[in-house]
């Protein structure tokens, strides 16, 4: 005799959990899941990030809400660089894109070279992209024309840096190289090292370079001699920012190491989480790192404490 009355309301509570359920707003997908490469910060509120599939993130808030945009290529890319509305970004089979309205639009330009390309650096029109095969590409104009350099190695070169007409390219087995005119032409110098070198970086007068076990190099001549710094770490090491004497670097693990006087002493600084952190980048106190698993962080304090970013 209960049968009936039991029965009807097994029924109300199942369409109630199920209307509950239809009810529910869907959960919005994460617009970037893959691993974030590189990063160019114009001031605390414009970013762009750039990783996997030929992703390209913009943010105009500091990193609070993010827009993808249309690059036009399935290639990985590696680093992004700007300079005002310019942009230009290289990665994977020789891709190099150029957007000159803040990366609204974007249209590919010819490196004439098929090895993927891990950096890209420059000051005004010149512009320097390095990579695989011992590869320096250089451009006069703006990338509208690259030509490649003579590297004297087929080590891969991870990162471009300089100053002016001084510029240094690291890479595989401590290559360190220096070109004292633009990029026309580059010589070999001795890092003492064979680890892999991942990055460098220069404040014009003093140069750095850093890669695998933790090993950090530093130059006070223009790259005549390097000497080690104590960098407290074993991590490999995979990208350099400086703002006068304040230093920070990042890499596998979360690592963010930090300086205060140029080098002479790093201390660790607490990401927050164990994934591989690629580049380093920063306007001011403001300073932002991407990874893997499309990670961004991002402190408002030097690097003292630091808040994930959602890419979503």
């Amino acid at each position: 005799m209960y049968k009936k009355p039991l029965l009807r309301v097994i029924f109300v509570i199942v369409l109630f959990l199920w209307l509950a359920g239809c009810s529910r707003a869907p959960e919005a997908a994460p617009i970037f899941a893959g691993h974030l490469h590189g990063l160019w910060v114009r001031n605390d509120s414009h970013i762009w990030v750039v990783g996997d599939e030929g992703a390209i993130l913009h943010s105009s808030d500091g990193g609070q809400t993010w827009r993808p945009q249309v690059s036009g290529t399935s290639n990985a890319l590696e680093l992004i660089y700007g300079t005002g509305p310019d942009l230009w970004t290289v990665g994977v089979r020789g891709t190099i894109l150029h957007s000159r309205d803040d990366g609204t639009t974007w249209t590919r330009q010819a490196s004439g070279s098929a090895y993927g390309l891990e950096s890209l650096y420059g000051t005004g029109s010149h512009l320097y992209a390095v990579g695989r095969g011992g590869t320096i590409l250089c451009s006069e104009d703006g990338g509208q024309h690259w030509q490649r350099r003579k590297s004297g190695t087929e080590n891969e070169l991870f990162s471009v840096y300089g100053s002016g007409p001084q510029l240094w390219a690291v890479g595989v087995e401590g290559t360190i190289l220096h070109s004292a005119d633009w990029g026309q032409n580059w010589q070999p110098q001795r890092s003492g090292i064979i680890d892999t070198l991942r990055c460098t970086y220069s404040d014009g007068a003093q140069v750095w370079a850093a890669g695998t076990g933790g090993v950090i190099l530093h130059s006070p001549d223009g790259g005549q001699h390097w000497l080690p710094q104590n960098s407290g770490t074993t991590s490999t090491l995979t990208s350099f920012y400086g703002s006068g004497n304040n230093l920070w670097t990042v890499g596998v693990d979360g690592t963010i190491l930090h300086s205060p006087d140029q080098g002479a002493h790093w201390e660790l600084q607490d990401s927050g989480t164990n994934r591989h952190l690629l580049e380093v980048r920063g306007a001011g106190e403001h300073v932002w790192a991407v990874g893997y698993g499309a990670i961004v962080l991002h402190s408002t304090d030097g690097g003292e404490n630091w808040q994930r970013q959602p890419v979503g």
